[in-house]
């Protein structure tokens, strides 16, 4: 008699699922295709059916760390107080995505650089929901309110984006040298990155409270 077949309901997403746990605990230099296998309780060989290798897994493993992220920043920029001006509103709401991305490295290093991570191969599909896409939109509500000069659009985002990856990066890896503290960087990156735009300093509200999902 010949064994019986093991059937999943819905396996590459079961392994996409196990691997960003993985990445989350330990890194992605943890991901690999026989420990996820295991945890499904499958061979190696059906992870194959699914995912060319183990690239092809990573990336798109990085991908769903960067959804997360962009969840994480799109919350805070949701949670900014209605009962202001537009304007006030839309550069509220791009502070706190900047504070949200230093938040999200710190709390989760391991996914910060899973996210960033760069793979052999590209993902099966686009980031969504992308962090540059909620970087984006928070710029151009910034023009749209009068509060962004049009002309400054075009290297925004680049300019808000390297200024707090930067800072990030410093903070997840625990490199920032005494005296400096981190509360006041991440306040002073991200205030003059306000200035480095042109845009009046508007102090975001605290970022929510809640867990990174």
């Amino acid at each position: 008699m010949t064994a019986p077949r093991y059937h999943h309901g819905n396996l590459r997403t079961a392994l996409l699922d196990a691997g960003l746990r993985t990445a989350r605990r330990h890194g992605p230099n943890a991901l690999q295709l026989r420990d996820l296998a295991s945890t499904q309780g499958v061979s190696p060989s059906a992870v194959y059916r699914h995912f060319p290798d183990l690239a092809h897994l990573t990336a798109d493993v990085s991908r769903l760390a960067r959804e997360q992220l962009a969840r994480h920043l799109q919350r805070a920029a949701d949670a900014q107080p209605c009962d202001v001006s537009p304007g006030t509103r839309a550069i509220q709401r791009f502070g706190a995505i900047g504070r949200a991305y230093v938040d999200f490295a710190v709390r989760e290093p391991h996914l910060f650089d899973t996210a960033f991570l760069v793979a052999d191969a590209p993902p099966s599909c686009e980031d969504a929901p992308s962090a540059w896409a909620v970087l984006n939109e928070a710029l151009d509500d910034m023009v749209a309110t009068g509060e962004l000069a049009a002309e400054q659009r075009s290297c925004a985002t680049m300019i808000a984006w390297s200024s707090v990856h930067g800072l990030a990066s410093i903070l997840a890896r625990g490199m920032l040298p005494p005296p400096h503290e981190p509360d006041q960087e991440i306040e002073g990156v991200c205030r003059g990155t306000l200035r480095a735009l042109g845009v009046r300093d508007v102090r975001p509200a605290p970022l929510p409270s809640a867990d990174i999902a």
